[in-house]
């Protein structure tokens, strides 16, 4: 079979070409897989309550950078040591949406990209999808890479602390140069790494001890330049990750969240149980390929004399010393924090994700003759993949996405106009949407009560009174009523005599009925003289209000 062609007078290797389209092929699939995720995703509480200058008391929202700053000063001495995530967050809201969406999809691309590449080798179709896979498996993937104030918390560290890594790793065992310049910025890059979130500073910090404690002599046998600049970024790294945990903020929110030890960290490592076992077994792997000539020997005889010796442990040597044990170090910390989400899990998984990229590297290297094999492997784990992934985009697609646009545009609207009491779509698709995939996305949804948080968010951002979400078939009906305690009223279906809805009753009454209800569906005011105590009545829909042609009698029974 012929396997060159020759275009424009060159000729090119077809085997080759296949391999380099196949990869940009799933790079863009991804690429666009996470857009779409970030073009999808509704604004989360924090996001709206970062639009705010925090600290004011005048309720002034962030307009500048100085704003930004002084929202990321605040948080320091009250809250948190993640100053940089912070002023972004602030940078970001004040920018059109898209401007995040695209710059997030490409943060994310790059930590995608540079986590294979850690150990020495070459981003590679098998070792992207892993990577991605382990992600798109894990837990909380919408609110690691997704929110503005979640995916500036958790993906961009990680992401500063992979390249970090990276080149730090490879600089220090001469697997690649960097000049006097390079060098640098790579102390100054340091700083940021370390300063970056409290996780990154654990993790980064745990990975460094490892690295030079493990090579001593290594580090002291290096020229004066090298030992110098090594030492540097140790020390730059260092400082940065004191200024983040001993930030002020962090001792005030452990003191409102309480102290003392607890191993409820561990439940991170128990959630992502799989993926972690996926990580184990290509070690294993790894280390058989490792030792394949030995495999060829009297295998079950040398293992029950435990001659140890006779095998290689470079590869898991490496991973363990410098990854995993960091990993698992790192962690310790955290039994002092009561607050560790899964979320804030993706930077000790970044460690494992460049082992698991480096096993898959080793296992398709073995392979690399079996072209048929490969390929069939790589189509079938695709497909694994992306059955897990696919689902939600296809609901961002058809349903988040143009429900996210409709709502913009009502509540722009409506503050164009100054209303101040807004009646916007609700989203009626929550069936469809994989919530596993989007942790707590119920919560970034408006609702029927407009005393609920998001609704309270998004009337003070568009500075809107209040807010209320009812489904675009469905009449909203308040009535203020002269009654005190207990609502006494109930929603029946005349036919029937059944309770057919549930009502909300604060200082009036409030509730939805199917369009084609109306007249069916009626408030029993049959007891108690109830009719006489309404006060008013309104009905309503979305962008439209019907009151003046529906009578009281539409709308209760007496």
């Amino acid at each position: 079979m012929k396997t060159e062609i020759t275009l424009f007078g060159k000729t090119i290797d077809l085997k080759k070409l296949i391999i380099v389209l196949s990869k940009i092929g799933l790079i863009l699939l991804i690429a666009i897989s996470i857009f779409l995720l970030n073009r999808s995703v509704l604004l989360s509480p924090d996001d709206y309550n970062y639009t705010w200058v925090q600290g004011r008391s005048d309720g002034s929202k962030v307009s500048n950078l100085l704003d930004c700053i002084e929202t990321g000063r605040y948080f320091y001495t009250h809250w948190t040591g993640r100053v940089i995530p912070h002023v972004l967050v602030g940078i970001f809201r004040n920018m059109n949406a898209h401007v995040f969406e695209i710059v997030n999809t490409i943060a994310f691309m790059i930590f995608v990209l540079t986590i294979p590449k850690v150990l020495g080798k070459k981003s590679t179709f098998l070792s992207i999808l892993a990577v991605f896979g382990y992600l798109a498996y894990s837990t909380m993937f919408g609110e690691k890479f997704a929110w503005v104030s979640g995916a500036l918390n958790y993906l961009w560290p990680a992401m500063f602390l992979s390249i970090f890594i990276y080149l730090f790793y490879n600089y220090f065992f001469d697997k690649k140069r960097i000049n006097k310049l390079g060098l640098i910025a790579l102390t100054l890059y340091a700083f940021i790494a370390g300063f970056m979130h409290e996780n990154t500073a654990f993790v980064g910090g745990a990975f460094l001890c490892a690295v030079i404690g493990f090579n001593i002599k290594k580090y002291w046998n290096f020229d004066k330049t090298k030992k110098i600049f090594v030492t540097l970024i140790f020390i730059m790294f260092c400082l940065g990750a004191f200024a983040n945990i001993f930030a002020p903020g962090n001792f005030h929110r452990m003191d409102s969240e309480g102290k003392g030890i607890s191993l409820a960290f561990l439940n991170n490592y128990k959630m992502n149980k799989k993926v972690l076992e996926v990580v184990l077994l290509s070690m294993l792997g790894a280390f058989l390929v490792e030792n394949k000539e030995l495999a060829k020997q009297e295998e079950l005889n040398i293992f029950l004399k435990r001659n140890w010796k006779k095998y290689k442990w470079n590869t898991i040597k490496e991973e363990f010393l410098y990854f995993i044990l960091p990993a698992l170090v790192a962690s310790l910390p955290m039994a002092l924090i009561s607050y560790f989400p899964p979320r804030a899990f993706l930077a000790y998984e970044l460690m494992f994700m460049i082992v698991l990229a480096n096993n898959v590297i080793i296992l398709a290297d073995f392979f690399k003759d079996k072209n048929i094999f490969i390929a069939g492997v790589s189509i079938l784990l695709t497909l694994v993949v992306f059955s897990k992934y696919s689902p939600s985009t296809l609901a961002q697609i058809n349903y988040i996405i143009p429900y996210k646009d409709k709502i913009t545009n009502q509540l722009i609207e409506a503050s164009e106009k100054n209303e101040k009491d807004v009646v916007i779509s609700k989203f009626d698709y929550l069936q469809w949407i994989h919530r596993e995939d989007f942790i707590n996305i119920d919560n970034f949804f408006p609702e029927l009560n407009h005393k609920m948080p998001v609704n309270v968010l998004i009337a003070n951002f568009y500075n809107l009174g209040r807010v209320t979400a009812v489904g675009e078939n469905e009449y909203l009906i308040e009535l203020k009523v002269d009654t005190e305690g207990i609502n006494p009223y109930e929603l029946i279906n005349k036919e029937t005599e059944e309770n057919v809805g549930f009502m909300e009753y604060d200082d009036e009454i409030r509730y939805c009925i199917p369009k084609e209800q109306l007249g069916r569906f009626l408030l029993d005011c049959r007891k108690n003289n109830l009719k006489e105590k309404i006060i008013y009545y309104r009905v309503r829909t979305v962008g439209e209000e019907i009151t003046d042609t529906v009578k009281l009698e539409d709308i209760i029974i007496y």
